[in-house]
């Protein structure tokens, strides 16, 4: 009879439907926001039941993943440049953009400034190393090449600095003293405030303010899940996070002349290399590398 007992728990348990699966939005985000999206994955986890599956990597890559696979939920590019030319495309649904937080360029140096650089021009002294992201695929480095521009370095510079593939990378480089100097967003120094400052510029250098954005994409499995998980980074929860991690939540006072660059050429598909200046490494990363 035990036999027969047992073997009938096992076809009522069989019978039952499976337990039902957690929701779950898959999330390209740039590098630029990478430590907020790594502190508010549990807390969303927690307080929404949604799973956030995150895919870090530079913003351009991520747009042509998407555009290529038709597989993502939510796109979160490290500025609304490249939210534009997505919506452009056609990959995410405007209607569903939301600003998250603010990006100002920025000349960053090893903490106390060991090579005195106090201006971009410093940076063509002979010995200092620089680097900046990739101007075609990542974010900070598209600013940093139009801040070069406005200081009419872009040529001298270029032909020495080293290439990032990703925000996380390029900080990692200056942290990790691979380099001497980068260009990146002032929100570097508070990733890493013990190794990282920022050098005072020109105002009228910065070339526009990013804006960190997010939208849902017009192939998302369920688009109500993306907005909720958008809604929350966008919210009073979300934001404390951001402004934690040094990032501006309101936007700062617009700098003179011209706006944020639309982008620099290449386009999203753009080869990230160029002859002649390959990209750099670094070791002992301090961010995940494989989060722009």
């Amino acid at each position: 009879m035990a036999g027969v007992g047992y073997s009938l728990a096992a076809f009522v348990v069989a019978l039952l439907p499976p337990p039902a699966a957690a929701e779950e939005v898959l999330l390209f985000a740039g590098a630029a926001s990478q430590p907020v999206i790594e502190e508010a994955i549990p807390r969303i986890r927690q307080e929404l039941k949604i799973e956030v599956v995150p895919n870090l990597g530079s913003s351009g890559a991520l747009l042509t993943q998407l555009r290529l696979t038709h597989r993502g939920d939510l796109y979160v590019p490290g500025s609304h440049d490249y939210l534009e030319r997505a919506i452009e495309l056609g990959v995410v649904d405007p209607a569903s953009r939301t600003d998250l937080a603010y990006l100002v360029p920025a000349l960053l140096v090893a903490k106390h400034n060991p090579k005195q650089i106090h201006a971009l021009a410093d940076l063509l002294r002979p010995g200092v190393r620089v680097a900046l992201g990739e101007p075609r695929t990542v974010c900070a480095g598209e600013y940093g090449l139009r801040l070069l521009a406005r200081a009419h370095l872009e040529t001298q510079v270029m032909a020495k600095a080293g290439r990032a593939p990703s925000c996380a990378a390029v900080a990692n480089l200056l942290a990790t003293g691979a380099v001497d100097a980068i260009l990146g967003w002032e929100v570097f120094a508070a990733w890493f405030p013990e190794r990282i400052e920022g050098v005072p510029l020109d105002p009228a250098l910065i070339p526009g303010v990013a804006t960190i954005p997010g939208a849902v994409t017009h192939f998302a499995r369920d688009p109500a899940a993306a907005r909720r998980v958008l809604a929350w980074l966008a919210s009073e929860s979300g934001r404390a996070i951001w402004a934690r991690h040094g990032y501006r939540t309101a936007p700062p006072a617009p700098a003179a002349g011209e706006g944020a660059p639309r982008g620099a050429g290449g386009g999203v598909d753009g080869d990230p290399g160029k002859a002649g200046v390959p990209p750099l490494a670094t070791t002992a990363p301090l961010l995940s590398e494989e989060g722009g």
